[in-house]
């Protein structure tokens, strides 16, 4: 029987393992950017919807305007709410409140979002 000499090894497992973990830290980011996302445009559809009902019930686009953007800096802070613009107008017998939101991404490879919502409400005593 032949004697064998030491196993080597050719290789090693660090290489494929820190680029496994650097794959799972960019999907891990780029579900959070996801989530994040989804949220602010929750937060600006709440925004729009609110300041649409208060301004339809008032008759004053100002105080819609004014209501969104309370409603805006309550729901979303921070980098999201510094890139929103809200306004509002009077449209036949509806109070229309828009907003155009640029989100910014967390990863540099993902692009941001542009967002743009519209909440309408018909005003009190229209149409009755």
């Amino acid at each position: 029987m032949a004697r064998q000499g030491p196993v080597r090894e050719h290789g090693s497992a660090v290489l494929p393992g820190v680029l496994a973990l650097l794959i799972l830290i960019a999907l891990v980011v780029g579900a959070l950017n996801v989530v994040l996302d989804e949220y602010a445009k929750g937060a600006l559809r709440s925004a729009v919807d609110e300041g649409a009902q208060a301004g339809a019930t008032s008759g004053s686009a100002t105080l819609c305007a004014q209501t969104a953007r309370q409603a805006r800096r309550g729901l979303l802070p921070g980098p999201y709410a510094s890139r929103t613009v809200i306004t509002c107008r009077v449209a036949g017998a509806f109070m229309q409140a828009s907003a155009t939101a640029h989100l910014p991404s967390l990863l540099p490879m993902v692009p941001a979002v542009t967002v743009h919502l519209i909440g309408l409400s018909a005003m009190e005593g229209e149409g009755s």
